[in-house]
């Protein structure tokens, strides 16, 4: 009995401090109800209910008989009980949604909620919608400027007058984001105003739902987007030129054929014309690295976001897009927190679809530059001979002395200049640099 009593003995004890915390935690609600209760009905007054309660608290001051008795009755019967009859009939609405897997950044998307009731009570006169955003107040003697909403809607209400229990509803509405990463919808928002609008309450639930929403592909806006993307050509053409032909044997020329090549010594061993046949591969690998490591005086903006990053991630979408549309095989890695290097096959994203790689970059995040140095010389040791696009923000000196013939790394930031440089290249007539380090 002894042995017995001795864990349950430390088990009790262990127990009391939680059993206090949850008898304090009721007592507190318990205390609380009331003025909980209070500031709920208070919030969903509308002018019809407080219009009936000043109507009441006016036939106190009259003299007291028929039909200021009734009148008082009346007001205060419906007051009270409309206030109880609309929150027990508030609606309890179970809510999928039906969204793509991803939309580019600023891009419109449609989604559409399929609301459930699970009540044993019918829903009663209520409307359903997305939650606008909210935009954040600027105080007073602060110089910080009003941030922006990171999304917006375009719906119109879906208002109901009859739910029954179990029945099902549908909202449609269109949503753009702002900015790139995973994002989750926005909260969904019931407002009920059963009966005859005296009493008005919101119920606001957050969205489990999240969706990624990709870069949007780089435009030439400016002088350096426009030689990031004459860079990002020239490789892609480098990459899929004739020097990429394999020779697949020659032949005896016919009429009607494509010469591609004569081959003159076999022509002049056998006496006819041969001709060299060459053959593009039909499925050709390139691996494209992604490097999210900052350089250590990087800063962001005042949104928080990192242009130069940013800016990179649009050039890896244009380059998806363009691979995409050739008979390339694209392997993408991109530099991650949660990087395990005794999983090689999770090293990179492989897809003929490039949507998923597009996810992966809308998930992307800046690592340190030891992890980020770490991660890429272990993608560059998988790619090997293969044809390899690296794409950074900051100079990768040892990458650069290693890399192969096959191996490009461009620097996607802003040149760094200082300004007495341009003005003494001007004097010797120079002009400043403007393409990117590649």
């Amino acid at each position: 009995m002894s042995v017995l009593s001795g864990p349950d003995t430390h088990m009790h004890e262990g127990n009391q401090p939680a059993g206090a915390l949850r008898v304090l935690r009721r007592f507190y609600s318990i205390l609380t109800a009331p003025f909980r209760a209070l500031q709920a009905v208070r919030q969903a007054m509308t002018p019809a209910s407080v219009s009936v309660l000043i109507f009441a608290i006016v036939t106190l001051n009259i003299i007291w008989g028929f039909p200021w008795t009734g009148l008082f009755s009346a007001c205060v019967g419906m007051f009270v009980a409309g206030c109880l009859i609309h929150f027990l009939t508030l609606p309890s609405l179970d809510r999928n949604f039906s969204l793509p897997n991803s939309a580019a950044q600023g891009q419109l998307f449609q989604v559409t909620i399929h609301a459930h009731n699970q009540s044993v009570l019918p829903a009663l006169d209520f409307d359903l919608s997305f939650s606008q955003p909210k935009l954040g107040r600027k105080r007073w003697l602060r110089r910080r400027e009003r941030i922006q909403p990171t999304y917006t809607v375009q719906q119109s209400t879906q208002h109901k007058v009859f739910l029954g229990p179990g029945d099902a509803t549908e909202h449609q509405a269109v949503l753009s984001y702002h900015r790139r990463g995973i994002h989750p919808l926005p909260p969904t928002s019931v407002t009920g105003n059963f009966p005859f609008h005296l009493f008005k309450s919101r119920v606001t639930a957050p969205s489990p739902v999240s969706i990624a929403i990709t870069p949007r592909p780089l435009s030439g806006e400016d002088a350096h987007a426009k030689s990031l993307l004459n860079n990002l050509g020239g490789w892609s053409h480098k990459l899929l030129s004739g020097d990429q032909l394999d020779y697949t044997g020659s032949r005896e020329y016919e009429a009607g054929m494509s010469v591609r090549r004569w081959d003159f010594p076999s022509w002049a061993r056998l006496g006819i014309p041969i001709v060299r046949e060459f053959q593009s591969p039909s499925i050709q690998q390139v691996f494209l690295i992604i490097d999210t490591a900052f350089e250590t005086n990087t800063k962001p903006n005042k949104e928080g976001i990192y242009p130069a990053f940013e800016q990179m991630l649009s050039l890896a979408t244009t380059a998806i897009h363009d691979l995409a549309k050739q008979t390339v095989k694209i392997q993408l890695f991109v530099t991650d927190e949660n990087f395990d290097p005794t999983d090689s096959s999770r090293f990179f994203v492989t897809d003929t679809d490039s949507e998923s790689m597009l996810i992966k970059l809308a998930a992307a995040k800046p690592v340190d530059q030891d992890s980020g140095n770490q991660q890429i010389i272990a993608a560059h040791e998988i790619a090997g001979r293969s044809p390899t696009l690296v794409l950074t923000t900051r100079s990768l000196p040892e990458l650069q002395a290693n890399a192969l013939q096959s191996c490009t790394v461009m620097r996607t930031d802003m040149p760094k200049q200082s300004q007495k440089r341009p003005e003494s290249n001007r004097k010797r007539g120079k002009t400043p640099p403007l393409t990117p380090t590649v």
